[in-house]
């Protein structure tokens, strides 16, 4: 299979419709090749260039010589201008390879400037892309397959180490001490209870469940806190009205910027339906 090299150089563009209403349109260009081979790509946008954007901007493809014999490979400019809300079309170009490969009669070698007309996407055509192309010399997309010599085998791996001898062998490390049975209780904390004794007997001048004093025992927390460390003391919250008047401020001003936009994308979008049902006068 003979293939071909195909250099695009994509120029500029002009009396393009303009899709935007309030901003001047930020136009780029899709090219892609559609046939053996699909493949796209895309120049950089040029801000702020309404309807005349300039690229100067170069791709290159591989097209089967073949297939461009045939008819069945093609040439793809979509024009698009990039919005917030997602990138509006404006037209296309499409150009058959076969159309260029017949017109350069062998001197493909040089690059020739041409110009189409841009069609926009309800039929009508309104605009002029500028490009220029060469072509390569062909080359087999399977070259010869040449004899090689067999690589070298790998190298034998590596011996294992050897087993230390008897003599050298080092003694285990001693284990570590058993932990111990019990932990002594914290400063201040009140000494457990005796098994034998149990706990006290009321003091006398209280009843049976009414005005009884707490038992300080072991682990149950006192006036003071849990075993004689001081309670927690909760954090004190800082209430300030400025933080909160100024974050208020930013999300008001980004949240109005934002729906600026939006609006603007949504009544450019309106025009253009109402332009693609018969009130389009090209102006």
């Amino acid at each position: 299979m003979e293939l071909r090299p195909l250099e695009i150089n994509v120029i500029s563009a002009k009396d393009l419709k303009d899709v935007n209403l309030v901003t001047k349109m930020d136009v780029y260009a899709a090219v892609s090749i559609i046939g053996d081979y699909c493949s796209v790509q895309r120049t950089p946008v040029d801000r702020g260039s309404g309807s005349t954007p300039e690229w100067n901007c170069t791709v290159k493809f591989t097209v089967d010589e073949a297939a461009v014999r045939r008819n069945g490979v093609s040439l793809v400019f979509r024009l698009k201008s990039e919005r917030v809300l997602g990138d509006k079309e404006i037209g296309t170009v499409k150009v058959p390879v076969k159309e260029l490969l017949d017109d350069v009669n062998g001197n493909g070698n040089v690059q020739r400037n041409v110009s189409y007309a841009v069609r926009l996407p309800n039929g009508k055509v309104k605009g002029v892309l500028n490009f220029g192309y060469k072509f390569g010399d062909k080359f087999d997309a399977q070259p010869p397959v040449t004899a090689e010599k067999p690589a070298m085998a790998c190298p034998p791996p590596a011996t294992k180490n050897p087993e230390p001898s008897s003599g050298s062998m080092e003694k285990p490390a001693m284990a570590y001490p058993p932990p111990a049975t019990s932990y002594p209780p914290p400063p201040g904390a009140c000494p457990p209870p005796s098994l034998a004794t149990g706990y006290p007997y009321p003091q006398p001048g209280y009843g049976h469940g009414y005005n009884q004093a707490p038992i300080q025992g072991y682990g149950y927390p006192g006036h003071g806190g849990y075993y004689g460390y001081p309670p927690a003391q909760k954090p004190i919250k800082g209430g300030g009205s400025g933080g909160g008047m100024g974050k208020g401020l930013g999300l008001g001003l980004a949240g109005g910027l934002l729906g600026g936009l939006l609006i603007g994308d949504m009544v450019e979008d309106a025009y253009e339906a109402s332009v693609e049902e018969g009130l389009d006068f090209d102006f």
